[in-house]
């Protein structure tokens, strides 16, 4: 995982980054002038790396105090990223990511950026005929509507709703679905319409 002066580790989740080979991952987190926590993420040089080992931490830069720094070059596992892990972390629970991109794409795997979706909204995927064209959409879409089209039976509709997180929609809609889960909104849309379910989706009601 990878951030910057992050208040909050949840911040750096879902900013992944993929380290060189004479990389480790890495994770800094310091307490500044004012009492807050910060952390820092992503990746350092393997040399750098020992050093930091050998010293047992770094030095503290001005204007804060390193609390712990640590690297490590385990794969990915169930618990994310291994430097999620460091500097006496609990594994977390990681996030699940929607591919969001503006505008439209020409083809499934062509939107190559993952963001957590606000509370109240799930992963969406369409497909658009532009011109005569075959083109994708990628986002985040409301929760409710989502539901409301599952609920009346209105799997052949399309969804709409001003302001979508995907900007730049355009053509003729032919296929839109919701889903829930990492990433599963980089499938074909057909079938991700075929395998919504109510049960999947909350009404807008507050729960819990």
């Amino acid at each position: 995982m990878r951030c910057t002066d992050a208040p909050d580790i949840t911040e750096c989740f879902t900013n992944l980054a993929v380290c060189g080979d004479n990389e480790e991952c890495y994770l800094e987190k310091s307490t500044e002038e004012d009492l807050s926590i910060v952390y820092n993420a992503g990746c350092r040089s393997h040399q750098v790396c020992m050093i930091m080992r050998a010293m047992s931490g770094t030095p503290g830069r001005r204007r804060r105090l390193v609390n712990c720094a640590d690297c490590c070059s385990d794969a990915p596992d169930s618990n994310g990223p291994c430097n999620a892990q460091l500097c006496g972390l609990t594994p977390p629970q990681m996030p699940d990511t929607c591919a969001v991109c503006d505008g439209v794409h020409a083809d499934v795997q062509s939107c190559n950026t993952l963001a957590t979706c606000p509370p109240n909204e799930v992963c969406f995927t369409g497909i658009r005929i532009v011109g005569t064209r075959v083109r994708y959409v990628f986002g985040c879409y409301e929760e409710r509507v989502c539901y409301a089209m599952v609920a009346n039976n209105n799997k052949t509709d399309s969804l709409h709703r001003p302001g979508r997180v995907i900007h730049g929609d355009q053509g003729m809609p032919i296929c839109d679905a919701c889903c829930k889960g990492n990433k599963c909104n980089v499938a074909d849309c057909f079938q991700v319409k075929a395998n919504m379910t109510l049960s999947d989706f909350n009404n807008g009601t507050i729960t819990g």
